[in-house]
């Protein structure tokens, strides 16, 4: 099974001094995605304002204030994890978010609380709490978990979840 790569260390100072493209988007999600940590899908819009002048206009757009992102919707979809608290807002900076040959350099994603932007998706499995949800009288158990999860992924926590324990007490 092939490894995908979740992120990488860079040097915040060397991507401000970038003269690259830089977009900006902004978009809003419910708290609740946040405070689960949820992932979401984002569907870029085809033009994103330049993050450098805001959309005024200047060399790095080509006096345009936008960027263009890749024409079809599938090459702009990105998936990202949303940081536990928005209430003060958030800005996630991607490099390359469309591919190392995609003309844009960095994409700055502001997130803010409130109903879900067009394009914005929730994905991925449900909320943490599910466990806590089967546990509780008339939650259906684990057998609702896996329904809810998938039955592998509940099979591979309490896997784990024995292990820990099994050598916990080997001690």
């Amino acid at each position: 099974m092939g490894r995908a790569e979740l992120g990488q260390l860079i040097d915040r100072e060397e991507l401000d001094a970038s003269d690259g493209a830089r977009g900006r988007l902004a978009i809003a999600v419910p708290g609740a995605w946040a405070r689960d940590r949820a992932d979401i899908e984002i569907t870029v819009p085809a033009r994103v304002t330049c993050a450098r002048c805001d959309g005024g206009g200047c060399d790095s757009c080509a006096r345009s204030g936008a960027h263009r992102a890749p024409a079809e919707a599938a090459a702009r979809t990105l998936r990202l994890r949303l940081p536990p608290d928005l209430t003060a807002g958030a800005t996630l900076r991607l490099v390359r978010p469309f591919g190392e040959h995609a003309p844009l350099d960095q994409l700055l994603v502001e997130l803010r609380e409130g109903s879900a932007s067009p394009g914005v998706h929730r994905v991925g499995p449900p909320p943490q709490d599910a466990l806590a949800r089967a546990a509780a009288p008339g939650g259906g158990g684990l057998r609702a978990l896996g329904a809810q999860i998938g039955t592998p992924a509940v099979l591979a926590a309490l896997a784990a979840i024995a292990a820990v324990v099994g050598l916990l007490l080997g001690r």
